[in-house]
């Protein structure tokens, strides 16, 4: 069937106008779980315990949910049952699988309950096409689209989410956000709670944000990364030196600027191959918002520079891998190199 958006559901539930057989596909976690309870509160309260059931795959079998599933509702007209991880529509092989009656999910997808909403929660990036209980499941059930949301998608969630509470965000304060969180809606909705607390007359500031969501090693480092192509040194060792002095690792901080060199030179590679934003972060398998930060840097700096900072980086964590070196030192021989060979 034809792939719907969680906002069309979420219509559909107030309609009360539900299918058979739903696949949730997408790692959105917040627009996951916003679906899956607003489907369990159009039960009404005295019947959630009876007629509503949710199983993990992991840790419950198909067949009990599926039981489930083909019984009666109790006290009411209607059952709802969640699945939960259904790993076994990936490619994921788990040690401790448990034995699913993939046979039984076939029978019932070719014949579902009328009486009840079958929901299947997948959050995967995609999903074994190969398999055929992954093609009769796509062919029976609606699929929801819960792809990660693009940065425009998450900045209108956000407003509007925050206009319902009655609170407002500065621009500045929202792109602060928006960095800190590299622009997910999860990270977003763990941050938020801090930042209604602290918010005075209700109004975010960008002095709150600052205060209250910190950054993360890769946001460090990628503030690294811009200090590694300016040729910063000095600006580049204090910030190396920070990281040391708050305990990363040195080969973890290497390993992600390493990448985040990677990622430019990819950027940079299929921009002029005329790629689209879009194209490049669904090729790259990244974020749309990671793309959108490394094209501004693209556009500014050299693809040598790139290759040469990347090269360096690749150098340096050998010699930590196969030496007892100073890491300190190893970055400082590499801003050495890396700034001389812009002289050169």
């Amino acid at each position: 069937m034809a792939m719907v958006t969680v906002e069309k559901v979420l219509k559909d539930i107030e309609a009360n106008n539900l299918a058979p057989v739903y696949l949730v596909l997408g790692e959105e976690q917040v627009n996951a779980e916003k679906l899956k309870q607003r489907l369990i509160k159009n039960f009404p309260e005295e019947e959630r315990e009876f007629n509503v059931g949710i199983y993990d795959m992991e840790d419950v079998t198909l067949s009990t949910a599926l039981a489930d599933a083909m019984s009666v509702p109790f006290f009411g007209e209607k059952r709802l049952v969640f699945i939960m991880r259904p790993y076994f529509l990936t490619g994921e092989i788990k040690k401790n699988k448990l034995e699913h009656n993939f046979d039984e999910l076939l029978a019932y997808l070719a014949d579902p309950e009328p009486t009840t909403t079958l929901v299947f929660m997948a959050p995967y990036a995609k999903l074994d096409e190969r398999k055929k209980i992954v093609k009769q499941l796509k062919k029976s059930a609606i699929v929801v689209d819960n792809s990660p949301l693009s940065e425009a998608q998450v900045r209108k969630y956000l407003t509007t989410d925050l206009q319902t509470k009655g609170y407002t965000i500065s621009p500045q304060a929202l792109e602060i956000l928006l960095q800190r969180t590299d622009a997910n809606l999860t990270a977003i909705a763990n941050e938020l709670p801090k930042l209604l607390l602290v918010a005075e007359d209700k109004k975010i500031t960008a002095e709150q944000v600052k205060a209250m969501v910190s950054r993360s090693l890769e946001q460090n480092v990628f503030d690294l990364v811009e200090l590694v192509l300016k040729r910063d040194t000095a600006q580049a060792l204090a910030l190396y030196q920070e990281l040391l002095q708050q305990k990363e690792e040195p080969l973890k901080i290497n390993a992600i600027l390493e990448g985040q060199f990677r990622l430019l030179l990819q950027v940079e590679i299929l921009q002029k191959h005329g790629y689209a934003q879009g194209n490049i972060a669904s090729t790259l398998k990244v974020h749309p918002y990671r793309v959108k930060l490394a094209l501004q840097k693209t556009r500014v700096f050299k693809r040598v520079d790139l290759k040469n900072a990347y090269l360096g980086l690749v150098h340096i964590e050998e010699r930590l891998k196969k030496t007892s070196q100073d890491p300190e030192l190893l970055f400082q021989l590499f801003m050495l190199n890396f700034t001389q060979q812009a002289v050169g």
